[in-house]
């Protein structure tokens, strides 16, 4: 029997790419990729996006951040900036769980995330019986790793695509890179996924 696999697209938003209000280089690219990736056929068994959703999330925003721990405002629930990126539009289809997080606090792991009737991420996978979870999206050395990070701590069988991410910055992407192996993390730095 095949171990149930889901595909975490983590904060794939205008608001983290070229022209937002937190950008990451590369994002829009990286957006394309995925929106490519779940638009034709997949081996996984459930799609989810996670989505920064802020609302009132005190000291996570800060006009003068340290772009560590404090950042500029982002993700502001209700704007176009926080919806999902447009090059998802065209699969929405292909989506099967939206979880947003962050409202009121800052949340960096997908698992601090609720869908709409307030069910969360771990919930959500453990009732569809995922047992492994790829993640991809941005940035890959704050969220996408604290995603994956939270997904080895809940035992979960975890895969980080590296070539369907962008980071922030290279240091914290070397670093981040380190945490993630250290922890167990498989890395897949393979810039063609095959469907399986």
């Amino acid at each position: 029997m095949s171990i149930k696999t889901a595909l975490l697209i983590v904060d794939v938003q205008p608001t983290f790419c070229e022209e937002g209000s937190l950008p990451v280089d590369g994002g829009n690219i990286v957006a394309k990729k995925i929106g490519d990736l779940i638009g034709g056929s997949h081996h996984y068994d459930m799609v989810v996006t996670t989505q920064d959703w802020h609302i009132d999330p005190g000291a996570h925003f800060d006009l003068h951040p340290d772009f560590t721990n404090t950042w500029p405002r982002h993700g502001v629930a209700g704007t176009p900036e926080a919806e999902l990126h447009p090059s998802l539009t065209p699969v929405l289809d292909k989506i099967d769980v939206r979880v947003k997080k962050g409202q009121y606090a800052a949340a960096y792991s997908g698992f601090e995330g609720a869908d709409e009737n307030g069910t969360f991420l771990h919930d959500i996978l453990s009732q569809a019986g995922i047992q492994r979870i790829e993640t991809v999206g941005l940035a890959f050395d704050y969220c996408v790793k604290e995603t994956a990070l939270d997904g080895m701590k809940l035992g979960y069988e975890v895969e980080v695509l590296k070539a369907f991410t962008a980071p922030v910055s290279l240091e914290t992407a070397e670093n981040a890179m380190v945490e993630l192996k250290l922890a167990g993390v498989q890395i897949n730095q393979d810039f063609s996924k095959e469907d399986s």
